[in-house]
C-alpha cells in the first residue's frame, strides 16, 4: 500500500487517537454550520456592536443620531421607550447597537470596550424592529445572596 491510500492518518494523529479519528471530521462540519447560523450569533463575540451614544442620561439628544441600517426604531424612539421601562434613572448612560437591537446601561467608570458588552448583557434591550423592551436586571438591582 502507499501512502497516499491513507492521508486520513495525518488528521488521526492530530485528533490524538486512532478512536478519535472518525470523530474529529464531523467537528470541522459542525464549527462551519453553527459559525453561519443565527444561534451562533448570540454565542459568539459580536464585533457589530456599534455605540450610538454616550453621556448623561438627562441629556441624551432627541434629535441628529443616525438610524441604523434596517431599523424602524430611531435612537429618539429607543431612549423615550427606555425612559418609559426604568423612569428616574440618572448618570453616565451608553446605547449601543447591533443588528437588531439597542442596548442601554449604567456605563460610568466602564472603558468602552467593557460597557459595550456590559450593555449587552445586563443592559435594557430595546428592539430596533418593534421597539419591545428585555429589561435585563440592573447591578443595583440584584439581590445578594443570604447564607443560612
Amino acid at each position: 500500500m502507499t501512502m497516499s491510500v491513507f492521508p486520513f492518518l495525518r488528521l488521526v494523529s492530530v485528533c490524538g487517537a486512532a478512536l478519535m479519528g472518525s470523530s474529529c471530521l464531523p467537528m470541522f462540519g459542525a464549527g462551519q454550520v453553527l459559525a453561519g447560523s443565527s444561534l451562533a450569533e448570540g454565542l459568539l463575540p459580536s464585533s457589530s456592536l456599534d455605540l450610538v451614544w454616550r453621556g448623561d442620561i438627562r441629556s441624551f439628544p432627541s434629535s441628529g443620531l443616525r438610524t441604523p441600517r434596517g431599523f424602524k426604531v430611531s435612537p429618539a424612539d429607543s431612549y423615550s421607550l427606555l425612559m418609559e421601562a426604568r423612569p428616574g434613572i440618572a448618570g453616565e448612560w451608553a446605547c449601543y447597537h447591533d443588528r437588531s437591537n439597542y442596548y442601554w446601561a449604567f456605563v460610568a467608570g466602564k472603558k468602552e470596550e467593557e460597557a459595550g458588552l456590559y450593555a449587552v448583557r445586563r443592559g435594557v434591550a430595546v428592539s430596533g424592529i418593534s421597539g419591545e423592551i428585555e429589561d435585563a436586571p440592573a447591578v443595583q438591582d440584584a439581590q445578594p445572596f443570604s447564607a443560612m
